[in-house]
């Protein structure tokens, strides 16, 4: 019933793994014309979490290209997919799923491209600790909320969706910014600050935290309520996904 989702995520990372070929050759060519030094033969203690930041961050694109799945449906062929013999919940949960298996999937991909680009000029000695297991999971859930947020915000689009999904990380990433804004007994600033920290809430960008000084994603005294925020959103914004697509009249 989620043929063509399935097609789409296959889609999607069959391309994304070509850029990444693209940028590990030139990498390659890179690490060949670059002077050897002995500091680059040696192996170097490192968090396998250090290497899913970068599957993060390809998991979070790929959460983007797939971020409007029921738009798509909804774009000039709604009334096909509504004579599906699947109830719309059902086809919304496979699609849905069709998606997360991509995002994961790029989450792996990413998170070894990370491993292969680094040993080709700094060979890693890999550790794995509990952070690192906490790196993961924020990798898994974190692109998954951003992916239900976008899923959200475009579900009840007949056409449109792209811009939506072209100004969602400007957009997440000003709400962030000025949820920080200092109110320093200045009245416009506190209105500000109280607006868009309000707004910051529902941002998952908000939650994501690097350590960069480790360049980790590190369990820091917050962890726990920032992957269980993330959870919540992920779950929150498909349930409004949902709901708005099965409103959606062909």
């Amino acid at each position: 019933m989620a043929y063509v989702e399935w097609l789409r995520v296959r889609g999607t990372l069959k391309w994304t793994t070509i850029v990444l070929g693209i940028l590990f050759i030139l990498a390659c060519v890179a690490r060949v014309a670059l002077p050897a030094h002995s500091h680059m033969e040696r192996n170097h203690e490192m968090g396998f979490g250090y290497f899913v930041i970068f599957g993060t961050v390809v998991a979070l694109i790929v959460a983007t290209m797939l971020g409007a799945p029921f738009a798509r449906e909804n774009d000039g062929h709604l009334e096909v997919a509504l004579t599906k013999p699947i109830d719309r919940i059902g086809l919304a949960l496979m699609m849905i799923g069709a998606d997360a298996a991509g995002i994961i999937a790029a989450l792996a991909v990413g998170t070894l491209f990370g491993i292969g680009l680094h040993t080709i000029f700094f060979p890693p000695w890999i550790t794995f600790h509990v952070v690192d297991l906490i790196a993961i999971v924020s990798g898994i859930i974190a692109p998954l909320s951003w992916y239900a947020m976008l899923a959200a915000a475009t579900s009840s689009l007949r056409r449109g969706y792209g811009a939506i999904l072209g100004i969602a990380w400007p957009v997440a990433a000003i709400v962030a910014g000025l949820s920080l804004v200092d109110p320093n007994d200045n009245a416009l600033a506190a209105l500000i600050h109280t607006i868009f920290w309000t707004l910051s809430r529902i941002d998952p960008l908000v939650y994501m935290h690097v350590n960069t000084e480790e360049m980790n994603m590190t369990a820091d005294p917050t962890w726990l309520l920032r992957l269980a925020m993330l959870a919540i959103l992920a779950a929150g914004y498909g349930v409004v996904a949902i709901a708005q697509w099965r409103r959606v009249e062909a």
